[in-house]
């Protein structure tokens, strides 16, 4: 940023009227659907990098643009809170309608952004494909991101919502990336049989630290949970993690800055469950598939075989 636009925005944070605007838009830029075109442009002005280049955008966005093209059902039901929620199911031409992979979208992301990452790896090894829009993104109402709290009741919500009209006997794929990874890891204490194994793809442990880069961040996490009712304290996975047995494939980039890449390892450790693991050389955020897309299906059909026969 350049000397003069440092030192104006200085001078107007430190004004009352400037303080109070700074942190509604820090606010709604870290919690909110809309986010805040005012600090993009700040963080525009001081040349913060994306964290992907030109070509992985492309690849990404294509895919997106195939998912929303294939045919799909769209399916709704009220969460929790009240608020309308969107789903996206893909029926695979091969399977037998009992076998699906949940696919979990992360932070201001959407379904079919996600999803077509892995939509034709898992549609032509039989699998149904099931595609949430998180509560504040996409389709599905709300204003209040939950950082893996209100996304995990709902994507429970959903699998019963699935058995209910795919039967008692479906066996399902937990795939999350990012915020999606913390949200299946948030889950693996409370899933059934069904669930037979999970994919963890850059998931945090625990929202708050990164939430720390932001500031005054104890401040805006006290608005947040008088506002929404979500206490981003309530987001580590780690509680959930000790109680669980559910095999977990954990998977990031070894060049990952989002969420720093020595996380995957840690968790990996951590984790005392069934596991395994793919650390990808050279990628970075949700790169993994991207990076080495024969190394993660390879991996994600040893699991196949290994947990759902």
């Amino acid at each position: 940023m350049k000397k003069s636009a440092k030192i104006g925005l200085a001078a107007f944070a430190g004004s009352a009227a400037g303080s109070a605007l700074l942190i509604r838009e820090l606010y709604r830029y870290s919690f909110t659907r809309e986010g805040s075109p005012f600090i993009d442009t700040l963080l525009k002005l001081k040349g913060e990098p994306s964290g992907h280049d030109d070509a992985y955008y492309e690849y990404r966005n294509s895919l997106k643009e195939a998912a929303l093209a294939r045919p799909q059902i769209r399916m709704t039901m009220p969460s929790e809170r009240g608020q309308q929620l969107a789903g996206f199911y893909y029926p695979s031409e091969s399977g037998d309608g009992r076998h699906i992979a949940f696919v979990v979208h992360g932070y201001h992301s959407d379904h079919a952004e996600t999803v077509g990452m892995f939509l034709d790896m898992y549609l032509r090894n039989g699998f149904d494909v099931f595609a949430p829009d998180n509560t504040a993104h996409g389709e599905s109402e709300g204003r209040a991101i939950g950082f893996d709290v209100f996304e995990s009741q709902d994507a429970l919500q959903w699998i019963e919502y699935l058995k209910a009209r795919k039967g008692s006997d479906v066996r399902i794929i937990l795939h999350g990336l990012s915020l999606g990874g913390a949200t299946v890891m948030k889950m693996s204490d409370q899933v059934g049989p069904e669930v037979r194994f999970i994919v963890e793809d850059s998931g945090y442990t625990e929202a708050q630290s990164l939430l720390k880069r932001s500031p005054c961040h104890e401040l805006l996490r006290e608005i947040h949970r008088q506002l929404s009712g979500c206490d981003v304290r309530e987001s580590d996975v780690r509680p959930h993690l000790e109680r669980a047995f559910v095999p977990i494939l954990f998977v990031q980039g070894t060049e990952d800055k989002l969420v720093p890449a020595e996380n995957g390892p840690y968790l990996f450790d951590f984790y005392q469950g069934p596991k395994d693991c793919l650390f990808v050389p050279g990628a970075r955020h949700i790169e993994a598939i991207y990076v080495d897309p024969e190394g993660y299906e390879k991996k994600i059909k040893e699991m196949i075989e290994k947990y759902m026969k």
